[in-house]
């Protein structure tokens, strides 16, 4: 399982590249939060698929998928949604399902408020008529479910629901530099243990 349905305003569109004379666009959407700030999610389409012009507001759905590219001498993992711009079966404005097992976990940590919280990876495989496609999603556990999902084993499955959200961080350059960064991870708000492990 990995679904995504996401609204909001579709700008910066633009080619991104060609597979087997199919061309592929890409755009960000910006998807406002309850208090007031927005977050930009990176999105990937067939250019014949999208019926949508720079600014208009949108539903869609599609899926998570991750990218990995050599940057500055070091690999890094791009999240993104790949959608064909279908409607969402309901009006959802940011809902991620998800299954896959845990590949990663960071360590257990506290918030300066003293909220328990955890990074980890999630890897989910996506069967398309062709070939599998495997993804790495960042996942971000809180409270009581950081603790729990800290006690699983690597290998672990499970199932989630969440949002998809963006931050900007800054990555440290050399001594006196700082680049300014956007993560894009899952918030998890409810998971359930798969029995098949």
């Amino acid at each position: 399982m990995n679904t995504i349905t996401l609204k909001g305003i579709i700008k910066d569109i633009k080619y991104s590249h060609n597979i087997n004379d199919i061309e592929y666009y890409k755009a960000n959407l910006l998807i406002p939060r309850d208090n007031g700030k927005e977050d930009i999610i990176k999105i990937k389409f067939k250019r014949f698929s999208n019926p949508y012009k720079e600014g208009d507001e949108i539903s869609l759905k599609g899926n998570l998928r991750t990218f990995s590219k050599q940057q500055k001498d070091k690999n890094s993992v791009e999240l993104y949604v790949f959608t064909y711009m279908d409607k969402p079966d309901k009006d959802e404005n940011n809902l991620v399902e998800l299954d896959g097992r845990v590949c990663k976990k960071g360590d257990l940590r506290k918030t300066k408020n003293g909220k328990d919280v955890l990074d980890f990876i999630l890897a989910n495989n996506i069967t398309n008529d062709k070939n599998n496609l495997n993804a790495y999603i960042p996942i971000v556990a809180w409270g009581k479910q950081a603790k729990i999902i800290n006690k699983l084993n690597i290998g672990d499955r499970l199932s989630l629901l969440g949002t998809l959200n963006s931050r900007e961080y800054k990555k440290k350059i050399n001594e006196n530099d700082f680049e300014l960064r956007v993560a894009h991870e899952v918030n998890m708000f409810y998971f359930n243990l798969n029995k098949d492990n």
